[in-house]
C-alpha cells in the first residue's frame, strides 16, 4: 500500500510534461501543414492563372488560328516528354531543399520571361506584324522560356507531391495521407477555380496586355513567400530532413580493371566487366581472343559479321542502361503499372479546359469571363470530389474507388458528343462547356486514387525518378491531342476534333487499363 502510494505522484508528475510534450507535438504538425498548403496555395495560384492566360494570349496575338495555341502546348509537353526521366532521377538524389530553391526560382523567371515577351507581343502588335524576325524571335523566345518552365514546375510537383507529402504523412497523427492529397489537390483546384476568374475580369474590363503585366508583377513577388513557407516546413519536420535512401543504378557499380601488356599479351586471370558494366567476360578469353587478333587473322573476331555483332552487342547494353530507357524499365516493374497507364490515357484529350478548347470556345464569342467561370464550376465540381474522396474511399478502398470514378466520368463525356449534333453553336457551346465540367468529378477522384495507389506502392529511392516517367507519358499523350490541333487548326473545325472521339474512345481503354490493374495487384 506504501509503494503503491508512494508510486502514485511520480506518475501524476510524469503525465504533465508527457502531455505538454504532445501538445507541442500537434501544435508543430499544425504548422507543418499550414506552411505545406499555404506554399502549395502560392505555387498553383501562378501557375493556373498563366494556364488559363497563355492560351488567350496566343490567340490574341494570331487570331482566328489555334496554330501558335497548339505549338505553345507542344513544346511544353515535348520538354516533359524529353526531360521527364531526368528531372525525376535529379530529384531523387539531390537534397530536399536545394530541389525546391533551383526548380521555383527557374519555374518563376521562365514564366516573367515568357509573360514579357508576349507583353511586348500585344503592346506593339501591329508593328510587329510587319517585322517578321522580330515576331518569330519573340514567339521563339516565348515557346523556348515556357518549356523551361514547364521542366522546373515539374520538378517542384514531383518534390513536393511524390516525396514531401509522404515524408510528412509518415510522421503525422492528425493528417493521413488520403487526407493530405486530398487537401493538396482541393487548394489546387480552388485555385483554378478563382485563378482564371481574375484574369478572365481583368482581361474584360482592363485589356489583355494587363493580364499579362499581373502575371509578370506575380512570379517576381511570389517567389520569395514560396521558397520561405516551404523553408520554414522543412526546419519544422524532422522527416523532411533525415536523409533519403539513394541506391546507385548498374553503372556505378564498383568495375574491376583489367591489366593487359599490349606488346607481351601476358594473361592475366580474373574478370572483366563490359564497358557498359552489364556484360561479364573473362579475361582468359579476351586474352585468347586478342592473341587470335594478332596470330590468326582468319579467326572468328576478324570474320565479317562478328565485329559488327559484337558493337551491336555493346551498343544495345549501353542502351538499355540510359536515363529515359531505366527509368522505362523501373516505371514498368511497378505494381500499379496498369493503373498508373489508365491514368496517362486520360490526357489524351482536347476535351477540357486547357487552351485549345479555351481558345475555341473565345473565336466563337464566349466572353473571357464566362470562359473564367465555367472553368472555375468545373474546378468547383472537383473540390467537391476532392472533399468526397475521403469518404468514398474509407468505405470501398483505393481501387474500387479509381472503377467507379472512371465509368462516372466516361458517361458524363457523352454530353460532348451530343453537342457536335446541335445546330445553335450557343447551345452546343454551352453543351459542351456542361458536360467537360461535369464530368471533372470522376476525373479527379480517379486521379487521387491513382496517386494514392502509386504513392504506396513505390519505393522511396524511385519516387522521382517514377514520377518522372509517369509525367513523361502523360505529356507526350497530351502532345498528340496538340498535333491534332495544329492539323485541324481552325476554330471553326474544333467539332471535327470533337468528332474523332479523342476523349470518348480513350475513357472505355482507360476503365479497361484500371480495371486490369485491379487483377494484376
Amino acid at each position: 500500500m506504501e509503494e503503491d502510494g508512494d508510486c502514485q505522484p511520480l506518475t501524476a508528475a510524469t503525465s504533465a510534461p508527457s502531455i505538454e510534450y504532445q501538445e507541442a507535438g500537434q501544435s508543430s504538425r499544425a504548422r507543418s501543414l499550414a506552411y505545406l498548403y499555404l506554399s502549395h496555395f502560392l505555387t498553383r495560384w501562378g501557375s493556373r492563372m498563366w494556364e488559363f492566360g497563355v492560351g488567350l494570349f496566343m490567340i490574341s496575338v494570331w487570331p482566328n488560328s489555334l496554330v501558335l495555341t497548339s505549338i505553345y502546348g507542344l513544346v511544353e509537353d515535348l520538354a516533359i516528354v524529353s526531360m521527364g526521366v531526368t528531372v525525376g532521377n535529379w530529384v531523387d538524389k539531390n537534397p530536399r531543399l536545394k530541389v525546391l530553391w533551383i526548380s521555383l526560382g527557374t519555374r518563376n523567371g521562365s514564366v516573367l520571361a515568357s509573360a514579357i515577351a508576349l507583353s511586348i507581343l500585344l503592346s506593339y502588335h501591329n508593328l510587329i506584324l510587319r517585322q517578321n524576325i522580330i515576331f518569330i524571335g519573340l514567339i521563339v523566345l516565348t515557346n523556348f522560356f515556357g518549356g523551361i518552365s514547364a521542366i522546373s514546375g515539374l520538378a517542384t510537383n514531383i518534390a513536393v507531391e511524390r516525396d514531401w507529402v509522404l515524408a510528412i504523412a509518415d510522421g503525422q497523427r492528425l493528417a493521413t495521407l488520403t487526407e493530405l492529397n486530398s487537401a493538396m489537390r482541393g487548394i489546387d483546384l480552388t485555385c483554378k477555380l478563382l485563378a482564371p476568374v481574375l484574369v478572365g475580369i481583368i482581361m474584360s474590363y482592363l485589356s489583355v496586355r494587363a493580364a499579362a503585366v499581373l502575371l509578370c508583377v506575380w512570379n517576381v513577388l511570389s517567389i520569395y513567400f514560396e521558397y520561405y513557407l516551404l523553408k520554414c516546413l522543412y526546419n519544422a519536420s524532422p522527416e523532411l530532413q533525415q536523409e533519403r535512401l539513394v541506391v546507385s543504378n548498374s553503372d556505378d557499380l564498383e568495375k574491376h580493371a583489367l591489366s593487359i601488356d599490349e606488346e607481351n599479351l601476358e594473361p592475366v586471370t580474373g574478370t572483366l566487366v563490359g564497358t557498359c558494366g552489364h556484360q561479364e567476360k573473362t579475361v582468359d578469353e579476351t586474352n585468347d581472343r586478342l592473341q587470335g587478333d594478332r596470330t590468326n587473322p582468319t579467326s572468328s573476331f576478324w570474320r565479317p559479321g562478328e565485329k559488327m555483332r559484337h558493337w551491336a552487342s555493346n551498343l544495345h547494353q549501353c542502351a538499355l542502361h540510359l536515363p529515359f530507357v531505366e527509368g522505362l524499365r523501373v516505371y514498368a516493374a511497378q505494381e500499379m503499372l496498369l493503373a498508373a497507364v489508365a491514368l496517362a490515357i486520360l490526357h489524351f484529350t482536347v476535351l477540357s479546359f486547357g487552351s485549345l478548347m479555351t481558345a475555341t470556345l473565345s473565336w466563337r464569342g464566349v466572353p473571357s469571363s464566362i470562359l473564367g467561370l465555367v472553368r472555375g464550376l468545373s474546378a468547383l465540381v472537383g473540390i467537391c470530389a476532392t472533399l468526397a474522396y475521403p469518404k468514398i474511399q474509407g468505405r470501398i478502398q483505393t481501387i474500387r474507388t479509381g472503377l467507379r470514378s472512371i465509368v462516372m466520368q466516361w458517361s458524363f463525356l457523352s454530353l460532348c458528343v451530343v453537342s457536335n449534333w446541335l445546330s445553335s453553336i450557343t447551345a452546343s457551346s454551352a453543351l459542351l462547356m456542361g458536360g467537360v465540367a461535369v464530368s471533372r468529378f470522376g476525373l479527379w477522384m480517379f486521379d487521387l486514387a491513382v496517386l494514392q495507389l502509386m504513392q504506396e506502392s513505390t519505393p522511396e529511392h524511385e519516387r522521382g525518378i517514377v514520377g518522372g516517367v509517369q509525367n513523361s507519358v502523360q505529356s507526350f499523350l497530351e502532345m498528340l491531342s496538340f498535333v491534332a490541333g495544329m492539323l485541324i487548326s481552325k476554330p471553326k473545325d474544333f467539332d471535327k476534333l470533337i468528332s474523332l472521339k479523342i476523349r470518348y474512345a480513350r475513357q472505355t481503354w482507360g476503365a479497361a487499363a484500371h480495371a486490369g490493374g485491379i487483377k494484376r495487384s
